[in-house]
């Protein structure tokens, strides 16, 4: 019998590989701006337009699907998405990225901070995942959101960062200060996903985008706690969770114990590797550099069987970048990754 492509998805996390005919495949960004439909839509928006518009922001995550047939939709928004109910002047600049002109500098800053929830403060968020949902039948829908850590860096920087300091600085300057900031993070992000999992997405996938720049022992004191926080909260912990971050091969001991039933790993890390840390105890995903995608499909093609084969030795496999896709791959070579997963195991 025919699996669909949420069973697919869902095996695979489950760690049933046996009951799989292929690996299932999405991708990160896949709704995005190497798309030319993306470019379409987008015309004469900003994001947050995009993103706020629950109409726009559904057709926009079934782009990939209905283009590629992918395994999994995600759900079209942003990890910052939760902090647009905060009077902190958030705004996404094309080319630059997130930006916050009033930033968390000091212990009253964090007095001050709301702790927002989608019902009142993005409300546009619960009716695309309603749409999307009632929309998508056989595959698998994906929430997400950021980490505590992540989050709490973007309040304190106030912009994408390279080493984290200002967030680090905080946090040993004003110990009880930056342990609020964390627990206030920390349930924001768990509002945002109760509501997600209540709208009928399939998993959740947590983004530690700016872990890699801490040592062990800092991400042992200033992350890990908040994200098994959420990872083991009682509303959280039955539903399918992915943890996604890059460059953190030094923390792959630490990561392994948080909870999370996938690994999203990058490509700082083999999958083998990755297998023998964690005793091939966890369903992995990843891990073909994007930039594989601006060569040709021929070198896509056998770069992407290089992966399959690798992760074919874990108890539960899903195919998926190391980082997201760039926006300037020629959408040949992503048609010919999806092929390549797709024709895997084939006679």
């Amino acid at each position: 019998m025919k699996i669909t492509q949420k069973q697919r998805f869902l095996n695979a996390i489950r760690k049933q590989q046996e009951l799989n005919d292929r690996p299932p495949i999405w991708f990160m960004r896949q709704a995005g701006r190497y798309l030319p439909e993306y470019q379409e839509i987008r015309q004469n928006k900003t994001f947050e337009q995009l993103i706020q518009n629950p109409e726009i922001a559904t057709e926009i995550t079934l782009q990939p699907i209905k283009r590629f047939d992918l395994d999994a939709a995600i759900i079209f928004t942003d990890i910052l998405t939760p902090l647009y109910g905060l009077n902190i002047g958030l705004t996404i600049k094309p080319g630059v990225g997130p930006i916050i002109e009033k930033t968390v500098q000091k212990p009253e800053d964090v007095e001050k901070l709301e702790i927002t929830t989608p019902e009142e403060h993005y409300p546009y968020l619960i009716e695309e995942i309603k749409q999307t949902r009632n929309k998508l039948e056989q595959h698998a829908l994906i929430g997400f959101s950021g980490a505590p850590f992540t989050i709490a860096s973007y309040l304190i920087e106030g912009k994408s960062t390279r080493d984290a300091s200002k967030t680090k600085a905080f946090a040993w300057k004003y110990p009880k200060a930056y342990k609020q900031l964390l627990e206030k993070t920390t349930q924001i992000l768990i509002n945002k996903l109760l509501v997600q999992i209540e709208n009928g997405v399939d998993a959740i996938q947590i983004f530690d985008s700016w872990a890699l720049y801490l040592s062990q022992k800092q991400y042992e004191e200033l992350a890990m706690p908040y994200v098994q926080k959420i990872l083991h909260h009682p509303q959280i912990k039955d539903i399918p969770k992915i943890y996604y971050s890059r460059g953190t091969a030094h923390l792959i001991n630490k990561i392994k114990r948080l909870g999370a039933d996938v690994l999203s790993i990058d490509n700082t890390m083999t999958i083998s590797e990755v297998l023998k840390t964690t005793d091939n105890q966890k369903a992995i995903q990843g891990n073909l550099d994007p930039a594989v995608l601006l060569s040709t499909p021929k070198i896509t093609r056998y770069e992407t069987l290089k992966v399959l084969n690798e992760g074919e030795n874990a108890p539960g496999y899903i195919f998926n970048l190391s980082k997201g896709i760039i926006k300037d791959t020629p959408i040949e070579n992503v048609e010919a990754m999806v092929k390549t997963v797709k024709k895997f195991k084939e006679a």
